[in-house]
């Protein structure tokens, strides 16, 4: 094999200069004293021909004693022009011997900084990110590598057009900064590093980010600037921009409060206050539902409670749906009110038929309505956020693939049909699909064995590969828990199942066996184990109140909380209302999954859960793909055992 003469040269003398970097370490030592200004960057910085640099390296070094602190930069770049010419095992060598003439070395950014980047070059990006967070993450470091590191990772997210990751890790620092002067020179950082993007890609990353809390660091930045960018742009849109704004100040998360207090101060005196808006819960207070309407009414009243605290305002009218009163109730409200509700179709419809839904905002806790987004809205999740939830975690699973496996009913009809609907939106292929008798189970291990391709009762020979990945089974979880085993039953256990969002109904009580569940997932609205601030204040006030949160209790939560950000303009057009109610979804810290509005039609953006023997848990993702591999590994052994010896 040929190799090139220059390369030959270029090997040479890095050897050269690692022996010379570790001879001098030994040479007398002269303490040099400089004065304390920068110091100038050492011969070849950036050097377009790592040859040429290493040379004049090799050259420093004759000159520079071992407590020159230019020599750990030198040390730097002989590591980082080994790994320019892919001589990695000679940089790894220069960081060995680095260490053994400084053993605190290993504690300096300069040290780190080319060790993280030998990682990069030898096991790619994903290990150099996970590396460089974990400096920042370690707490016997000194602030100046964590810090170094740090922005290191955010720099790099940043020139990738990574902007979420890039704000991201800016709050992983800030959580770590050792005083309110770090974090306030992090906020400032933050803050102009959002003002350099426009409004678009702002809420894109905000969106990008479900579990982010809009009222803290650094999310808080990105809600900031995006607002006061809308605001330079159209200062008729302050009654709408307001409550966001307001939202980052009475949280008082920041270390520069006074700043954005100042601030937002100096706005209200220019633009004015704005007019708060009147808020009404539509909910069943007696009959078969009151149960789940008093856990709304609940959760609403919580809301009040604590934004009374924060700012003062008007309470949260409560209408009960089943009282003979609600059209006389409905219509008692003041122009332009904020109404959450109804619950029931039914009920919508009656006051559709009265026309009572123009004079007042209906935000309605349905899963459709008509004319969405001009004369009513929703507050709540649909079968299309369903499909799409468990669609993207088993995208995130390698699925490509699916089986669609329904009762001959009108619930699993329709999530079937939603299903393959959602699937072809998102270029997803259905292989099969098998409709079965819900009033015959006796059939359903021939169903099974159908969408398998497999013999019944066949258990000397493997069935053969199925064309999919995953099955969608749009039914309750008891009729899951007879469904799933039967594929087991064939030896099949490597299947993605997705289940609808009424597998969360009594799971508690299900006893779900986890050997048949453990690759299962669907989708739901709350998580009682979340972190977010929101989920634990609602959680706090419930428990105050005597009460526990749950999913309903969220919801009236959460709505109330966005009704106030919505202002109380009447007059409002449609199009105004669209806007603002665009622009609270994005700056709420919801407790609930969060909920996004287009042109006034809602999507929910749903957390996905896997069913367990205790009840059910987020779904660990990485663990299911862990699961999924062992299983296709003890497939192929099945497989290799079962094929005929070679003579």
């Amino acid at each position: 094999m040929m190799i090139n003469a220059e390369y030959i040269s270029l090997r040479y003398t890095l050897l050269t200069l690692l022996v010379f970097l570790g001879l001098t370490a030994c040479a007398p030592k002269t303490v040099i004293r400089s004065a304390p200004a920068q110091q100038p960057a050492l011969p070849g910085y950036k050097a377009q021909d790592p040859a040429k640099a290493l040379e004049k390296y090799k050259k420093h070094m004759g000159v520079a004693q071992s407590a020159d602190t230019a020599r750990n930069e030198a040390w730097n770049k002989s590591v980082t022009n080994s790994i320019q010419i892919g001589e990695f095992d000679l940089a790894e060598t220069a960081l060995q011997q680095w260490q053994a003439e400084n053993s605190a070395a290993t504690s300096s950014w300069s040290w780190n900084q080319a060790n993280a980047r030998l990682i990069q070059a030898r096991q790619g990006q994903s290990a150099y990110t996970a590396q460089l967070a974990g400096l920042v993450s370690r707490t016997d470091l000194d602030w100046t590598t964590r810090e170094a590191a740090g922005l290191e990772l955010a720099e790099h997210y940043w020139e990738r057009n990574q902007y979420g990751q890039a704000f991201e890790t800016l709050g992983l620092l800030y959580g770590a900064a050792p005083d309110k002067g770090t974090q306030s020179a992090l906020e400032t950082l933050a803050l102009a590093k959002a003002d350099s993007l426009s409004v678009e890609t702002l809420d894109s990353i905000l969106h990008s980010f479900p579990g982010a809390d809009p009222t803290i660091y650094p999310w808080s930045m990105l809600v900031w600037s995006g607002n006061t960018q809308r605001l330079h742009a159209d200062m008729s849109l302050w009654p709408s921009i307001y409550p966001g704004l307001a939202e980052i100040v009475a949280a008082g998360k920041l270390a520069n409060q006074d700043f954005f207090a100042t601030s937002l101060r100096n706005m209200e005196q220019g633009l004015g206050a704005t007019p708060s808006a009147n808020v009404a819960v539509l909910v069943p207070l007696s009959g078969p539902y009151a149960q789940v309407g008093w856990k709304i009414a609940q959760g609403a009243d919580c809301a009040w409670r604590e934004r009374r605290v924060q700012s003062g305002g008007a309470g949260v009218k409560v209408i009960n749906t089943e009282a003979p009163t609600m059209f006389e109730d409905i219509k008692a409200l003041p122009p332009g009110t904020i109404v959450g509700g109804p619950l029931r179709k039914e009920v919508w419809e009656r006051i559709r038929q009265a026309n009572l839904h123009h004079a007042v905002r209906f935000l309605t806790f349905l899963p459709a309505v008509e004319e969405e987004g001009l004369y009513a809205w929703r507050f709540f999740s649909s079968p299309n956020d369903q499909a799409r939830a468990v669609l993207r975690a088993a995208e995130s699973l390698d699925v490509s693939s699916y089986a669609v496996v329904y009762p001959q009913d009108r619930f699993g009809t329709a999530m079937s049909q939603v299903f393959q609907d959602q699937a072809a939106l998102s270029g997803k292929k259905i292989s099969t699909t098998r409709s079965y008798d819900i009033n015959a189970p006796q059939t359903w291990t021939k169903t099974v064995a159908e969408v398998l391709r497999t013999a019944m009762g066949n258990k000397e020979a493997m069935n053969p590969e199925p064309d999919f990945q995953a099955v969608f089974l749009p039914d309750s979880l008891s009729s899951a828990q007879q469904l799933v085993p039967l594929f087991f039953y064939y030896e099949e256990t490597r299947l993605i199942f997705l289940g609808p969002q009424v597998w969360s109904q009594n799971v508690a009580d299900a006893h779900v066996e986890a050997q048949y569940f453990d690759l299962a997932l669907f989708p739901g609205t709350w998580d009682q184990e979340s972190g977010s601030q929101a989920t634990q204040k609602l959680q706090q006030l419930m428990t105050e109140s005597g009460g526990t949160a749950d999913a309903w209790a969220a919801l009236g939560y959460d709505f109330v909380r966005l009704a106030t950000m919505l202002g109380g303009d009447a007059g409002q057009s449609s199009e105004a209302f669209n806007q603002a109610l665009t622009l609270a979804g994005t700056h709420l810290a919801w407790s609930m999954a969060p909920i996004h509005w287009e042109a006034g039609k809602a999507t929910q953006n749903m957390f996905i859960f896997r069913p367990t023997e205790q009840g059910m848990t987020l779904a660990d993702l990485e663990q299911m793909r862990q699961t999924r591999e062992a299983r296709q590994q003890r497939r192929e052994q099945r497989r290799q055992q079962l094929q005929p010896s070679k003579q």
